[in-house]
């Protein structure tokens, strides 16, 4: 059974790797073929053609696309990024500067999305087809269907006119918070500035919930049938022969086999909001890694867009792998 399992993780490791330097070439790829002309981005649009080209000289951009490859390749062997032309600092740099923004707003969001979906899902399983299961229902595939952009501008009038939150931006500039983990509602309290970790509570909810409402949806609908299947299994009937309590039927058999296809929906989801959501971010001014890479195309700055890309990818499979790995923990058949 071990040899089993050190299988299957030795091939998804090497399904990874595979992955990876197949995107680091597609993303190298994409990157060379957006229109406009980088050396333009930095010099302006009065920029001389001796200029324009001394600029492409010095950073490498007359040189073959596999000669400029071949560099890409050596410089992330070593960890190194690039240098970004036109926002003028290390990729790593700006990487390392609004990662962690996307992190605390993904974590908010699925945070909400849990305390709002699961519970929901379950209630629904419970008692389904019932004019309740039929209601919840609605809520969920209207919360799917929403499209992000208008999601976030009705949270955005909601919480900024009706409410009277603070919208835009991690936090109110007067403040002034020493950087101890990247994580604002985390630092504010380090700082001992209740008040600041209460200005940046209030900005982080409307675009946690922008992010939150379709995944609350998908997990309502996908506890809810998860569940169902679950409970027209044998064993189910079974347990309810032996006249278990139907509490410890409902969360100890129930849902921890229903949590198979639950964990990895939210696994990959998580991959695609972990970004930051362009839209999102943009809707509300947060500094994240998903408007970074709005910026970086925006300037056409190459490195910037490999960089961000680049690990916006290595995070979804690494969370694919950690979710293989979760899914064999979870399902025992996998390990026969």
């Amino acid at each position: 059974m071990e040899k089993n399992v050190i299988y299957i993780l030795f091939l998804r490791i090497i399904q990874s790797f595979l992955t990876l330097f197949g995107l680091i070439v597609i993303i190298f790829i994409l990157s060379r073929i957006l229109p406009g002309n980088p050396a333009i981005a930095i010099l302006g649009p009065k920029a001389t053609p001796e200029n324009i080209q001394k600029v492409i000289s010095e950073w490498g951009l007359d040189k073959s696309y596999l000669e400029q490859f071949m560099i890409y390749i050596s410089m992330l062997l070593r960890g190194n990024l690039g240098e970004a032309y036109v926002m003028g600092y290390s990729v790593n740099k700006l990487i390392s500067e609004r990662i962690t923004a996307s992190f605390e707003l993904v974590i908010a969001a699925f945070i909400l999305s849990s305390i709002i979906g699961l519970p929901l899902g379950i209630y629904s399983a419970k008692n389904a087809d019932s004019k309740k299961d039929v209601l919840i229902s609605s809520f969920a595939v209207l919360g799917l269907s929403f499209p992000t952009i208008l999601t976030g501008i009705i949270l955005m009038v909601f919480f900024g006119l009706h409410l009277g939150f603070p919208v835009g931006g991690r936090i109110n500039p007067i403040y002034s918070i020493k950087a101890y983990t990247g994580f604002m509602l985390i630092d504010t309290l380090l700082n001992g500035n209740f008040s600041a970790f209460i200005d940046a509570t209030l900005r982080i909810i409307p675009p946690a919930l922008a992010l939150a409402i379709p995944l609350s949806g998908l997990l309502m609908r996908l506890t809810r049938n998860s569940m169902l299947e679950v409970m027209s299994q044998d064993f189910i009937r079974t347990a309810r022969m032996k006249r278990l309590p139907e509490k410890i039927i409902l969360y100890k058999h129930v849902l921890r086999n229903a949590l198979i296809p639950i964990t990895t929906v939210m696994g990959l989801y998580f991959a695609v909001i972990v970004t930051g959501d362009i839209i999102v971010e943009t809707i509300f001014g947060w500094p994240g890694i998903g408007r970074l890479v709005y910026e970086a195309v925006m300037l056409r700055d190459y490195m910037v867009i490999q960089g961000t890309v680049l690990v916006i990818s290595v995070i979804y499979i690494l969370v694919n792998l950690a979710v293989d790995i979760l899914y064999i923990y979870l399902d025992p058949r996998i390990r026969r």
